[in-house]
Formats: structure tokens, sequence, C-alpha cells
């Protein structure tokens, strides 16, 4: 069970909480496309990717579908701002392949954080790693060219661009579809000279 596996890199688990925790956290499986949260709906849930891949989107003034971040095995995910006050969030999530994901409430989470105090150090660490993935796509978006938006990317989560449609992709980096197509077309013929650029 890999939730309990990167719970245990944080903390170390007794066997009631490993008890607790495998009673807490609801195995699910997933399909592609479907809505784990909703825009206008309050986030009552925080979910670990057992496998699969999540995106978080909203939609801009103009109505266009803006990706916020991509998820995938190995991490917890939320709406922080929702989850945390329990208020309405603008944002929608949502699979992007079939996958298994383990689901927790906020009441049981909270009751797993009474009953094991311990478990504060993981949840400061869930914490941090929410705002430092906000942190870095708001210095991305400000500080960075499209290219080095998606040098990033690709440093940090390779396997997006072979799982994730490019519109998502490019709706992420802040740049059009056409512009990331040529992007990745000059990395091909960066590391091939022989392959011709395709229109």
């Amino acid at each position: 069970m890999r939730l309990l596996t990167e719970i245990e890199k944080v903390i170390p688990i007794s066997m009631e909480m490993e008890s607790a925790l495998r009673k807490k956290f609801v195995k699910r499986n997933v399909f592609r496309t479907e809505s784990l949260h909703q825009t206008g709906k309050i986030a009552r849930a925080l979910f670990f990717i057992e496998e699969g891949l999540i995106r978080i989107f909203y939609h801009n003034s103009s109505g266009k579908d803006i990706t916020y971040g991509f998820y995938t095995e190995g991490d917890f995910i939320t709406i922080p701002e929702s989850f945390y006050t329990q208020s309405p969030s603008k944002y929608h999530m949502e699979m992007l392949e079939d996958g298994e994901i383990y689901e927790v409430s906020c009441t049981d989470l909270n009751q797993l954080f009474s009953d094991f105090p311990e478990m504060q150090k993981f949840e400061n660490k869930t914490l941090q790693s929410f705002l430092l993935k906000a942190s870095e796509r708001i210095v991305a978006l400000q500080f960075l060219s499209a290219e080095e938006r998606y040098d990033t990317l690709m440093e940090a989560q390779p396997s997006i661009i072979g799982r994730a449609p490019l519109g998502t992709i490019a709706s992420y980096l802040g740049i059009t579809q056409e512009t990331l197509s040529r992007i990745r077309n000059k990395k091909k013929m960066l590391f091939d000279p022989d392959q011709k650029e395709i229109a």
C-alpha cells in the first residue's frame, strides 16, 4: 500500500495508526474524465493517488479552461484553500486517466490528527508541498520564458508530456498549443538534427 509508504517517509506508523489509516482512507477505482471536485463546491476530501493522473483547472474570465497543476502517483491532493476553510472553490479536479485513489474526508482526517498527534508533522509536510507547488507556478509564469517553463515541467514531471493532452499542458504553461508544438519540435531537433520539423 503506497499510501502507508509515503506517510512513513514522514512519521513512523504504529500498528494502531496503520489500522486507523486503512479504515479512514477509502480505496476508490476512478475513471478518465471523472470529476473529483467541481467548481463552486466545498472540498471535503483529501486524496492520495495510488495510480493515475489528476489535473486541477479553472475557467478564466473568458471562460477558457486553464490547467493549474498535474498530480501523479504518490501525491496527496485536494483544493487546499477550500479544504482547510470549508468554503466553495473556483477550481475543478478531474481524472486524466483511469486510476486508483484513496480518499479521506475532512472529518475523518481531523479525527486521525486528534487520535495521533504525531500526524501533525505529516499535515505540515503536505501543506508545505501545496505551498511550494503554488509558489513555483507563480514564479514560472512571472519570470520564466515559455521554453524555460516547458523545461521546468520536463524536469519536475517528465511523464506528463506523454500522459496529458497537449492542450492541457499548453494551458498549464500559459502558451498556445501551437507554441508548445514549436518548442517540442525544437527540442526534438536538438537531440536529432536529422529530424524534420513538424508544421
